[in-house]
């Protein structure tokens, strides 16, 4: 490996990494509440509503990754499928289930 090949690596900013995971964290969240109020006003109940979870969970990664990162996540993260699809799975669900719930209760 020559000189040249060395230095045309991009650098990865551990700032900017931080920054791109807290957005995506805002997103999820924003999503997940929504999608929650959904699936409590639509009635949805037990496999039902986590089916609906799934989906909406692995759709919006996959938005996000072909359309936010140009679908080159890599240039973005250090580590992809955990800092997309696991780091933040447990945060999403429990979101998720609280507007569940509300809103089902609301309505029912």
């Amino acid at each position: 490996m020559d000189r040249s090949d060395q230095f045309d690596k991009p650098v990865k900013s551990g700032t900017n990494i931080q920054d791109n995971k807290k957005r995506y964290e805002r997103l999820m969240d924003k999503v997940c509440l929504v999608a929650g109020a959904v699936t409590g006003i639509l009635q949805l109940e037990s496999t039902s509503g986590f089916v609906a979870f799934l989906i909406t969970y692995l759709l919006t990664a996959a938005l996000y990754v072909l359309w936010i990162c140009g679908a080159t996540p890599g240039q973005y993260y250090e580590s992809v499928i955990s800092n997309i699809l696991f780091d933040n799975f447990m945060r999403e669900l429990m979101g998720f289930i609280m507007a569940w719930t509300f809103s089902f209760a609301l309505i029912g």
